[in-house]
This record gives structure tokens, sequence and C-alpha cells, in this order.
């Protein structure tokens, strides 16, 4: 797939995700997503637990963001990264925290994504996952 239809899906991908849009997120992943997050080595995979997060957790957690910003994007034949930032406001005061994230989106040849792999700190995956976060499983 040319580098450019890959960075368009992982796009579609974010898009959904700001505008809230679940069924239209879950649109944009393959079969049996995985998502990883490192330096954490910790992983959740398959569809109905990535459809849990987002039907049960996302809007939780979208709810904090106050700001996000992209600093660059990049893509070739199969994968699209992604650097941004994300400024979430704390679960239990009026304080705020901003993670940087690098994501990383395999495209399948059908232009669905076959998950992410995010390089961000625990805070922030905490944040993102919330009371999900236990069900991670290591990455050997």
């Amino acid at each position: 797939m040319e580098p450019e239809k890959v960075l368009e899906a992982a796009r579609a991908h974010a898009y959904a995700e700001a505008i809230g849009d679940m069924d239209a997120t879950l649109a944009t992943l393959g079969p049996d997503p995985v998502f990883e997050f490192y330096p954490a080595r910790l992983t959740l995979k398959g569809w109905d637990t990535i459809e849990k997060f987002y039907r049960e957790q996302y809007s939780t957690f979208s709810a904090r963001v106050v700001d996000a910003e992209v600093f660059g994007e990049w893509a070739n034949d199969n994968t699209a990264i992604q650097e941004y930032s994300v400024t979430v406001k704390n679960a239990d005061d009026d304080g705020r925290v901003t993670y940087r994230v690098l994501s990383m989106s395999p495209v399948l040849d059908d232009g669905k994504l076959a998950g992410e792999r995010l390089f961000t700190d625990d805070g922030f995956l905490r944040a993102l996952l919330g009371d999900l976060y236990d069900l991670c499983e290591p990455i050997a």
C-alpha cells in the first residue's frame, strides 16, 4: 500500500477517536487487533478486549483530555507513525499532565489497522486504560 494511504488509515482512526465515534473507530480496526505499550511491555489484544476498551473506557479518558498536538507523521508501505502530546486533567484534582506519545500503527492490506504500538510512560497508560489497565498481559 502506498505510504499516503497508510497514513490516511491512521488518521481516520485518530479522527474517529477524537470525535468520540466508537463505531467508526472500531471500523478502522482489523479482526484481531493488538495494542502494545512500551516501555511497559504490556499488551491488550483481541476484538472483545479492544471493543470493551473503546465502548467502556475511552469516553472516560477522552473527557479528561484538554489538549492534543501532533508533532509529526510518517509512513512506509505498511506502518504509520504519529508523534503527539496529550494533556489530561488529573482524575482527583484540577491539575493537568502533558504526555508525549509515539504511536506506530501497522496497516493491513485491506486498509484496516492491525492495532497500535504506543511508546509512552506509565502515567499515560493508566489514564488511557483506567481499570482496564489490569487486563493488560506482559509481553514476553
